[in-house]
């Protein structure tokens, strides 16, 4: 997997946490991992802009594993996230109908977090998904994955994190041969749909 292309959203959450009076500091070596409160997966749907065909519905299974609660200075460690997005048969007659026989890509999403009312939009770049094959009939499984750096924080209070607006894709579809089709690498912005509950945890800092 790709790691993140820099720290810059990871800076922007610890900008806006010391406006909104906290102290922030961000992971260096190693430090005690946060008991997990196991996985949180959160099933919802997204409207893409497909190549060809046009806006198509795809549903996608949001999924990571937060702490229930940490102390005071310890790391907010999110692990296992993932994204597993599933493409219907019309999405994928067109990429058969363009000769892929595989496709592969990078992904960045964007994730809600609000310290004690103060509300942060945060892109997670360095994403992305292995070469995958693609089936004569749909549907089509892939599965995005990455890293989430660690957040500390020095004063007691609640971290709500929640799915952003959508992610966007940059999916190359190849021949059987490993070469690109006529499309090469196109982007894929998906938006998510209104009116779905896209809370995922709320971590206590205590």
């Amino acid at each position: 997997m790709t790691r993140f292309s820099s720290l810059r959203p990871l800076a922007r959450i610890a900008t806006a946490l010391v406006l909104a009076g906290a102290a922030v500091t961000l992971p260096s070596g190693v430090a005690s991992a946060a008991p997990a409160a196991g996985p949180v997966t959160k099933n919802l749907t997204f409207t893409c802009e497909m190549p060809l065909i046009g806006a198509r519905q795809v549903t996608a299974a949001v999924t990571a594993t937060f702490p229930e609660a940490v102390a005071v200075g310890t790391p907010i460690d999110v692990t296992g996230f993932s994204v597993a997005v599933s493409l219907d048969g019309d999405i994928v007659s067109a990429l058969n109908l363009i000769g892929a026989a595989t496709i592969d890509g990078t992904a960045s999403a964007n994730v809600g977090v609000d310290y004690n009312g103060t509300e942060l939009g945060v892109t997670l770049n360095g994403l992305g998904f292995p070469v995958t094959a693609v089936p004569q009939d749909g549907p089509l499984g892939i599965v995005i994955t990455g890293p989430i750096p660690g957040l500390t924080v020095k004063k007691p209070g609640s971290i709500v994190f929640t799915v952003g607006g959508g992610f966007t894709g940059k999916v190359t579809p190849k021949r059987a041969d490993g070469t690109p089709t006529d499309l090469g690498t196109f982007d894929l912005p998906c938006g998510m749909d209104p009116g779905q509950d896209a809370s995922l945890a709320t971590v206590t800092v205590n």
